[in-house]
């Protein structure tokens, strides 16, 4: 029985170290991403339908719903369709899609409602996909996007479609690929093959979620020391692959729009880069390298689309015009998707170019204003709130420990100490975007790796104790008793390390 006992205390001994590593790693971001998306047979994915799944990070808290037919649409909005009332199917990726925003400003609700303000009868459908590139969107089309019977069919194409165009795998997911002299039938039609769900550890854990993007399924590089993603390619040349077979999706896309009897319109949203030049700026001196141009993709794209004999939108003019005015963002700070503020944008230059004649026509009246726009979105989250509600807290403990040192002191001690601790992130936050791209997702590691050997160093003459503590009531099986001995040992170390170091002091009694 003793031996049970101690290997039960083994056990909890290493479930402790495995919710430690997986506590620190939710706190640096990578926690895992929940999807909707299931494999289909002949498009790689689809969404599943009447799902419902909840994204959230420091920029963005959105809840994603789909209905019977996987759409992001209400239930009611079927394939039937209402008399005397156009259509608009608007067919994408993760920007048509809107994963980042809440339903009522995707591009598509708020394409709606401008076209709605022009005294219009329309409905616009939001068909995006988490992942697609141009010949998933053509292929959907085909299979599915014909039975709502649109007047409109528009095309949202994002840059990183060029790459995935030219391949049959999209990180988890097999998919079809148009060959480069075929426009009618992907790779001969051969159904693609399940590669069955990922580990539970892989899709519920922060740990097995880096673990396993680093393994099957991970972002393909391009070759050289830089270790950049493959996708990123078409910023640096022409050469690389994916562009002829974005040539033939879009030659398939006219046909197949035509085929239905349908008008045809083509959305290319431009990369931040293209529209912020401090963006520019800091992709340039992360990856070092002269032929760089972030303006180059939508180009191509925008040319290739018109070959085919599509009629285009290019919004990176007015995106360019309104981006920072009046203090106005367009694009996430960290994300590279669109906010509400950007895609207000996107459908007003789309309900422009539906206005005219061989599309809708022009407006029965003139537009009116579909929102206010949002202020711009900073990216900190709840981190304000958090330190504010830490500031009021410890503000409030210290004053009434402490009665004689009066309120202002109290408070602003806190408070400097507050901000000591947020100023310190936020400087280290600007200097990663100084550090070229390969080295930037090292900081964090490294941050946390150093913080941990310099407690260690504080300690160095107590961990002999502490360790011996601990192997005592693991060698004895006292299993049930070491999730509290860890706490405290864990409180205890960091008091220690506290009253021994005034540069790690501050951070640590924040943390209390």
């Amino acid at each position: 029985m003793k031996r049970v006992h101690q290997a039960l205390a083994c056990v909890v001994t290493f479930v402790l170290l495995l919710l430690v590593v997986e506590g620190g790693l939710r706190l640096m971001g990578f926690s895992p991403r929940p999807t909707m998306n299931r494999f289909d047979p002949e498009l790689g994915w689809t969404k599943t339908p009447n799902a419902s799944i909840r994204r959230r990070t420091g920029e963005f808290d959105v809840l994603l719903e789909t209905n019977s037919r996987g759409m992001r649409e209400p239930e009611e909005r079927g394939y039937a369709r209402t008399e005397g009332r156009a259509r608009i199917l608007l067919v994408g990726d993760s920007f048509t899609l809107g994963y980042t925003v809440d339903r009522s400003e995707t591009i598509s609700a708020l394409l709606e409602a401008r076209l709605r303000s022009e005294a219009r009868e329309v409905e616009v459908f939001n068909a995006g996909t988490e992942g697609y590139s141009t010949d998933q969107d053509v292929l959907w089309l085909a299979r599915e996007g014909v039975r709502y019977r649109p007047d409109v069919v528009i095309l949202q194409m994002y840059e990183n479609d060029i790459y995935w165009n030219a391949s049959d795998r999209y990180l988890h997911y097999p998919k079809p690929r148009f060959e480069r002299d075929a426009l009618r039938a992907p790779l001969g039609g051969v159904p693609l093959v399940d590669p069955g769900l990922d580990p539970w550890w892989v899709r519920k854990t922060a740990l097995g979620s880096l673990l396993g993007s680093r393994s099957a399924g991970a972002m393909p590089m391009l070759p050289g020391p830089k270790s950049l993603p493959a996708e990123w390619g078409p910023r640096l040349s022409e050469d690389g692959p994916g562009w002829a077979e974005t040539d033939a999706a879009l030659r398939v896309f006219a046909a197949e729009v035509a085929a239905m009897g349908a008008k045809s319109l083509v959305l290319v949203i431009p990369d931040k880069a293209h529209i912020d030049p401090e963006a520019a700026a800091a992709m340039t001196r992360a990856l070092g390298d002269a032929r760089y141009d972030p303006k180059r993709p939508a180009r191509r794209m925008l040319a290739s689309a018109s070959r085919a004999g599509l009629a285009v939108v290019d919004p990176a003019p007015t995106l360019e015009a309104t981006h920072g005015r009046a203090g106005q963002a367009l694009y996430f700070e960290r994300d590279w998707h669109t906010n509400g503020n950007g895609n207000r944008v996107l459908a007003a230059e789309l309900a422009e170019a539906l206005a005219a004649p061989n599309l809708l026509g022009p407006p029965p009246r003139r537009a009116v204003d579909t929102g206010a726009t949002a202020p711009a979105t900073v990216g900190f989250g709840w981190g304000p709130w958090i330190a504010l509600a830490a500031w009021g807290l410890l503000g409030t403990l210290f004053f009434r420990r402490f009665p004689d040192q009066g309120p202002a002191l109290a408070f602003g001690g806190v408070g400097g100490l507050v901000g000591l601790v947020v100023g310190i992130f936020l400087a280290l936050d600007w200097l990663t975007g100084l550090l070229p791209l390969r080295m930037q997702s090292w900081v964090a590691p490294i941050a946390v790796s150093g913080l941990l050997v310099v407690c260690l160093w504080y300690l160095r003459r107590r961990l002999g104790v502490m360790a011996e503590l601990f192997g005592t009531f693991v060698r004895r099986g006292h299993w049930y008793v070491l999730p509290v001995l860890a706490g405290l040992l864990s409180i205890g170390g960091l008091l220690v390390v506290a009253a021994s170091s005034p540069w790690l002091a501050p951070f640590i009694y924040t943390l209390f």
